[in-house]
């Protein structure tokens, strides 16, 4: 079966993410030291800022990436390829990685497909505790909210960080080594029909 090629808005979409996702994650390195300035004026929190702000362009983005899910059962069965011959296709492609063949590229459910799902809910679950941090921030006039209601949001933004870092290396890593063997893969990133 030929793999469906990916739309145009999720191309967009795809490109937005990974501009801001990165961004997030090399910006959240410095986020627990700049919390030690308390009280300091916010125009020298640049930083902060910009991660807070991106933060949620970045969860707009999420939230547009999730209508597309809902409106398209080509990208369902592609993300969450937990049935029939989706499924299957998960295993074929371990099989076939073992014997050094990669998937093919495109929506066509199988082991991209199972781990491109992974991926967008561990970015939501990201974004979610993102703004709900942001949200308590806002609600504190900008300093750290009491540790009673702000730790667990908290905790999952920072386990979710550490998966989303693996996540992040792991598909830099398959794309590189995908196109390095076929250059088609990079098709993802021609923003144009």
């Amino acid at each position: 079966m030929e793999a469906q090629h990916w739309p145009l808005p999720l191309k967009w979409l795809h490109f937005a993410l990974a501009i801001l996702v990165t961004f997030q994650l090399f910006s959240q390195l410095k986020m627990h030291a700049i919390w030690k300035h308390v009280g300091v004026a916010p125009y020298q929190h640049v930083l902060y800022w910009a991660h807070m702000l991106l933060g949620t362009a970045t969860f707009l983005v999420i939230l547009l990436f999730w209508r597309e899910i809902c409106l398209s059962r080509e990208l369902r069965l592609h993300l969450f390829p937990y049935w029939g011959v989706h499924r299957e296709r998960i295993w074929e492609d371990i099989r076939g990685t073992r014997r050094g063949i990669l998937p093919a590229g495109g929506m066509r459910g199988g082991l991209p497909g199972f781990i491109h799902g992974l991926g967008i809910l561990v970015v939501t679950a990201m974004g979610l505790s993102g703004i709900l941090m942001f949200y308590l921030i806002l609600s504190a006039h900008g300093v750290k909210p009491a540790a009673t209601y702000y730790a667990l949001p908290k905790s999952i933004h920072s386990l979710v960080a550490n998966l989303l870092w693996g996540y992040w290396g792991g598909h830099l890593f398959m794309a590189l080594l995908h196109a390095v063997k076929d250059r088609k893969i990079l098709r993802i990133f021609v923003l144009a029909r």
